[in-house]
């Protein structure tokens, strides 16, 4: 197979790495919400039954492609009641940060 793969293509150089949520994840709150209380909660179109059984306020129209969902607490404890309530074995993974900083997720420890 890579035989016929070197046939066809030609090497172009180049450097590629990875890149995890969570460091995606860390640049956005950053930039922002660097002031803020946020619960990061992934995969929510898998979720979305879940999330409204919570009462968690969904944009359907622009939810269908998204892989986050930003929810903007007012309170540090709120954020961390909600990530509290999602469990992630019934719903989605979920992280709280808090002023630019990672708090907790939603996996027992």
């Amino acid at each position: 197979m890579m035989d016929e793969l070197d046939e066809h293509y030609e090497y172009i150089p180049h450097i590629s790495y990875a890149v995890s949520y969570k460091e995606l994840i860390s640049m956005w709150v950053d930039l922002y919400h660097q002031d803020d209380h946020v619960v990061i909660i992934y995969d929510p179109v898998n979720h979305m039954d879940y999330l409204k059984l919570l009462n968690i306020e969904l944009d359907e129209i622009n939810l269908y492609e998204s892989k986050i969902l930003t929810v903007h607490m007012i309170d540090v404890d709120d954020a961390l009641d909600l990530c509290k309530s999602l469990s992630h074995t019934e719903g989605p993974f979920a992280q709280v940060w808090s002023l630019g900083d990672f708090i907790t997720d939603n996996i027992e420890k």
